[in-house]
């Protein structure tokens, strides 16, 4: 799975689309969560890998509610507020690993925004019906692979020799 996608307006890349349709399914799914929120100031020689993201006095942290994408345009509110907010987005990078949206408005681009979830979340795969097998090393140590045709998915999982004891355990168990 890709761990960073990328949109940006204007952009000729066929995935483009794609890319903005999953943005924005992971921004709508923020509703009702905390996030981070946090602006930096951007100057024609600053390297926007180089920013410092370290918190400061001017981070917020809240619980976003409604979140929604509209055309090219971000929509949230604030708790306890009853304007809608927004902001029309330039470029887009959302990383899936550390759960950040990084944001560059399409208008004076002169600051970049960071929305983080401050909480661990694991990517989840569902796959049903898969077709699997597994594979007994010399050692003892098990590997497993699930395949989902659908998706085009394959899922490997190493078990060293404890590990697969105890995977078998539960197994007799349910």
């Amino acid at each position: 799975m890709e761990s960073t996608i990328t949109w940006t307006l204007g952009s000729t890349d066929p995935d483009a689309e794609a890319n903005l349709a999953r943005i924005s399914q992971w921004w709508s799914a923020l509703a009702g969560q905390e996030i981070i929120w946090q602006q930096r100031p951007l100057t024609e020689t600053t390297d926007r890998l180089e920013i410092d993201w370290s918190k400061q006095a001017l981070d917020e942290t809240f619980t976003i509610q409604t979140p929604t994408l509209r055309g090219i345009t971000l929509y949230w509110y604030k708790p306890n507020s009853p304007d809608e907010r927004n902001i029309t987005v330039g470029y887009l990078q959302l990383n899936l690993f550390n759960q950040q949206l990084d944001i560059l408005p399409s208008s004076g681009r002169n600051y970049q925004l960071r929305i983080t979830l401050p909480k661990i979340v694991y990517q989840k795969v569902q796959i049903t019906d898969p077709q699997f097998g597994s594979l007994t090393q010399p050692n003892g140590d098990i590997v497993l692979l699930f395949r989902d045709e659908k998706q085009r998915i394959e899922i490997q999982i190493d078990l060293n020799a404890a590990n697969s004891v105890l995977l078998q355990q539960k197994l007799s168990q349910s």
